[in-house]
């Protein structure tokens, strides 16, 4: 099996295992609606990152954020200079907080948010989209198990993400 897509995540004693299940290989074509938006946009470079299966973490409101662990993201879509951005720390100390990017969502039903997305290191690196999660997950009633598509986009230079649901 190729370790990258199907893993078993090293956790504390007290902590419950996670099987993170063998990504699928993306669909041949998005839908049109969401391809016509992106005409729409302008939107170029357009990349199948992952399929994500929602966790209680995900979902829960106190958690607000969606996490997208770096092992399971199956292209390059970030610029040097975002990969740089994400490593910065307010005071450009290392205890700093993460500053975090800038990324615009597209939902599935196509309304757009901004939301900051944070390199975290936690059992794995993970990418998080936090702050403005919980409106996306109420808008779209998303739930625990539910298996999103994570496909990103660039408009004017600028990264998007639209979640496809499944």
């Amino acid at each position: 099996t190729n370790s990258r897509y199907a893993e078993e995540n090293v956790v504390p004693k007290n902590k419950k295992r996670r099987i993170i299940p063998r990504s699928t290989p993306p669909p041949k074509e998005l839908l049109l609606e969401f391809k016509n938006r992106i005409n729409e946009l302008n939107g170029c470079d357009l990349q199948f990152l992952m399929l994500k299966r929602l966790f209680r973490s995900d979902v829960k409101t106190n958690n607000n954020r969606l996490s997208m662990p770096i092992k399971e993201i199956r292209a390059d879509f970030l610029t040097k200079e975002e990969i740089t951005k994400l490593n910065e720390r307010e005071n450009g100390s290392d205890d700093g907080r993460l500053i975090g990017l800038k990324v615009t969502m597209l939902d599935p039903c196509l309304k757009e948010y901004t939301l900051p997305m944070k390199k975290w290191s936690m059992t794995t690196n993970t990418y998080n989209l936090v702050k403005e999660w919980n409106k996306i997950v109420s808008a779209n009633k998303f739930e625990e198990d539910q298996e999103l598509q994570i496909w990103s986009f660039r408009v004017n230079n600028n990264l998007y993400l639209l979640l496809n649901k499944l």
